[in-house]
């Protein structure tokens, strides 16, 4: 183990390989199809298929009373299959990126790739980083859950300083998307689009971990022109027994519009809650979540950073005015014998979907009024336990998704398969 005196720049650095191989195919159902954004044409499936290398390089800090470091990472995706007519250019796997122009020929790039860095310094448990980051907050979270990792530019402050209290602040001017290989300064959210004017968004929060049962997180954002965004979360854990839990907690955001109002008012108040039981190597779970607004739940374009229960693999379950249940199930197959090994099954449904004084912002929900949904969910998690091949990760996420006439989402089976391995090296 590193004593103090040993702890330094190269002592503490580590560097990170992850190897991620991503498929995915959309099937879409009942008449309903997507359209190809390259060549405006009409598909009823995407199919596409890649591999992504994450290197990050993280370094300690030099010492004295500041110390100072720097962190790095380079980024490949290539394409393995996703071919003429099939590809999604970000809708399926984003590292399958589309050649443009006017000599588009429907088949996708083979590569791409990027790099970035940060510096940082650090004082004390206080740690202030500018370049290319990766925030991870509740109303802002830079997205990993395709291919490869979106990476926002700005600077991120971070302090550690009480025991069970994590604080954290920024001010992000640019992203580089999951599926690019540059940054782009008008960040604009997941359902307004690109803005040109939204040029930076600014975050506040902390979260705090009081005891074994109780934990807290109050987060707040402010999107250029767009919006001021709030997130409360209270969570409650008590063990009953050796074999026996239950858990539950509440999600609330709260935005409203500010500035020049870029996507028109918005004045939406979304929650979600929750209540789970875990009896030996089960989990059951029971969720129920409320949009209350003219407008959809928003966040930042091509980030994730819901924390609403319902949030699911093809809908957020976030439309104007929606309300939504879910019931799930989850088997931790240590039980019998085969750690590492888990399954979930889930089953959500969503009504009142009404999006008809959205405003000229948010035009794709105009034409919804009393929309309905559901979603079931299958998926099988694999995790090597030991050996030479420890922590390969095999992953299955099947999704049946429906929708009534009156929606603005689509029918669709979803199929993704993703295999994972990470290499943690230390550099000394």
């Amino acid at each position: 183990m590193l004593t103090l005196a040993d702890e330094g720049f190269l002592a503490d650095s580590s560097l990170n390989i992850l190897n991620r191989n991503f498929y995915w195919s959309n099937d879409f159902r009942n008449g309903d199809f997507a359209v190809n954004p390259n060549n405006g044409e009409r598909q009823s499936r995407q199919a596409e298929w890649a591999h992504g290398v994450v290197g990050k390089f993280v370094s300690g800090f030099t010492q004295g009373t500041v110390g100072f470091g720097v962190d790095a990472h380079a980024i490949l995706g290539i394409k393995l299959d996703g071919g003429n007519g099939l590809v999604g250019n970000g809708v399926g796997v984003p590292g399958v990126v589309s050649r443009k122009g006017s000599d588009f020929d429907g088949k996708p790039q083979d590569e791409f790739s990027k790099l970035g860095g940060a510096l940082k310094a650090r004082i004390h448990k206080t740690e202030l980083h500018y370049g290319d980051v990766f925030p991870s907050s509740p109303v802002l979270a830079a997205s990993d859950i395709r291919l490869l990792p979106q990476s926002l530019r700005g600077w991120l402050l971070k302090d550690a300083t009480f025991d069970g209290l994590a604080l954290q602040a920024g001010k992000l001017e640019s992203s580089s998307d999951r599926a690019a290989s540059s940054h782009r300064g008008d960040l604009g959210t997941v359902y307004g689009g690109r803005l040109k004017d939204a040029d930076d968004v600014a975050y506040l929060g902390g979260s705090y971990q009081l005891n074994d049962n109780w934990a807290f997180k109050l987060h707040t954002s402010r999107l250029d022109n767009v919006w001021n965004q709030s997130f409360a979360r209270v969570d409650f854990t008590q063990q009953l027994g050796e074999n026996l839990s239950w858990d539950t907690g509440l999600n609330y955001y709260r935005t409203r519009d500010t500035g020049r109002a870029l996507l028109g008012a918005i004045d939406n108040d979304s929650w979600s809650t929750h209540l789970g039981v875990n009896i030996g190597h089960h989990r059951l779970l029971a969720a129920y979540s409320q949009i209350r607004g003219d407008q959809p739940f928003d966040y930042v374009w091509n980030t994730y950073d819901l924390q609403l229960d319902n949030a699911s693999q093809i809908s957020d379950f976030n439309n104007p005015n929606e309300r939504s249940w879910q019931a799930a199930y989850t088997y931790d197959f240590a039980g019998l014998g085969v750690p590492g090994l888990s399954v979930t099954t889930r089953y959500l449904s969503g009504d009142n979907i009404d999006g008809r004084k959205a405003g000229a912002g948010y035009a794709y929900f105009n034409a919804v009024s009393d929309g309905k949904h559901w979603e079931r969910n299958v998926w099988v998690t694999y995790t090597l336990q030991n050996g030479p091949a420890k922590d390969l990760a095999f992953k299955v996420f099947q999704a049946t998704h429906r929708t009534s006439r009156h929606s603005a989402e689509q029918d669709v089976d979803q199929l993704r398969l993703i295999v994972e391995y990470p290499l943690d090296l230390r550099l000394l």
